[in-house]
């Protein structure tokens, strides 16, 4: 294979895609599935700002691509990265070039081009791609298809039924639950079927429709009524999978009083579903947002393992690091949350 001379002074996954003359989108896989808009995407590829989300020292990302021109129906081709990020927050970049020289020089600039199996073999054998659950593709998928205005997968119906009556709720599809949620702004009878029925769901319906609404953008209507009921459930399961409901909508004023409801006798579960799926909530440049103090309070009555996780986890979160610094830094900070950050700092040295 012929190489151009300028594909070797590519440095970033944006200016590979656009030497290919390809249009692309970027998604967070790591903990909802969110879009990262290209301004921001440059920002953190150059390293001019840390990377918004990482889940255990990395960045979960899911490219989206196609040729420019192309024909509207045509299939996009997809990139599933894992690349690890440094103290600061930044990628990595030493790994996202070494993918990048494998991927030119397996593929050249015929990165839209249909691989042969060879290719495709080789490519997938590159350290930097992932597989994703199972939960976060139906929901890349139903954001996808949303967004481009082509029809849901033909689970949809099926999915909307059961919602409305779960007599047959078995032969639900998980694609079918994320293509209802991504599109339930559209559809207020749904959002109705749920605000009444959600916790007379079967566990496994309503457990897989928490996941699926964790990933969506829900509508306000849905979301301050889930969040009334989470203010009013005293069911652990029941609780866990209404917190999980709300991901998407920690904006809301109710929601944010749900959440402080909880938190002041969090689970352990809990505890893991306000970190890892709820952190936007305690963001202090957001209104509204629940103060940090009855997280830690929460993280604090756990054991220290999960203290410690969870506080290395939020530490992690650019937006909040500096803020949970500054509060276990107070005059004021409750004795057990001193005594487990004291202990987490000293087993730390």
């Amino acid at each position: 294979m012929a190489f151009d001379a300028s594909l070797m002074s590519i440095s970033t996954l944006s200016q590979l895609l656009r030497q290919s003359n390809s249009d692309f989108l970027c998604y967070d896989l790591g903990r909802r599935v969110q879009p990262i808009s290209a301004t921001e995407f440059a920002a953190i590829e150059n390293q001019q700002a840390p990377y918004p989300y990482p889940v255990q020292g990395h960045a979960c990302i899911a490219l989206v691509f196609w040729p420019q021109l192309s024909d509207a129906g045509v299939e996009p081709f997809l990139w599933f990265l894992k690349f690890p990020v440094d103290e600061r927050g930044l990628l990595e970049q030493s790994t996202v070039q070494e993918f990048i020289t494998s991927v030119i020089t397996l593929l050249g600039q015929q990165v839209t081009h249909a691989l042969i199996e060879e290719q495709e073999q080789q490519l997938q054998q590159s350290p930097y791609l992932f597989t994703p659950a199972e939960e976060k593709r139906a929901a890349l998928h139903a954001r996808l298809s949303r967004r481009w205005q082509r029809p849901p997968s033909v689970h949809f119906e099926l999915a909307q039924t059961a919602l409305a009556d779960p007599e047959h709720w078995q032969q639900v599809g998980v694609q079918g639950l994320h293509d209802v949620a991504a599109r339930l702004a559209d559809d207020t009878s749904t959002i109705s079927a749920i605000s009444q029925q959600f916790t007379r769901y079967p566990e496994p319906l309503r457990q897989a429709l928490a996941i699926a609404l964790e990933h969506q953008p829900i509508p306000a209507e849905l979301a301050n009524q889930l969040a009334r009921q989470l203010q009013q459930q005293p069911a652990a399961e029941l609780r866990a999978d209404l917190l999980r409901s709300l991901a998407g909508a920690t904006r809301e004023a109710e929601v944010s009083k749900a959440i402080e409801h909880v938190l002041e006798d969090a689970s352990a579960d809990e505890c893991v579903i306000c970190c890892a799926r709820l952190w936007s909530a305690f963001d202090p440049l957001c209104t509204p947002h629940v103060p940090l103090l009855p997280l830690l309070r929460a993280l604090a009555r756990q054991p220290a393992t999960i203290f410690a996780a969870l506080v290395t986890d939020l530490l992690r979160i650019p937006t909040l690091r500096p803020h949970v610094l500054v509060t276990l830094q107070r005059d004021d900070l409750p004795a057990g949350v001193r005594e487990a950050w004291h202990n987490f700092i000293g087993g730390a040295r």
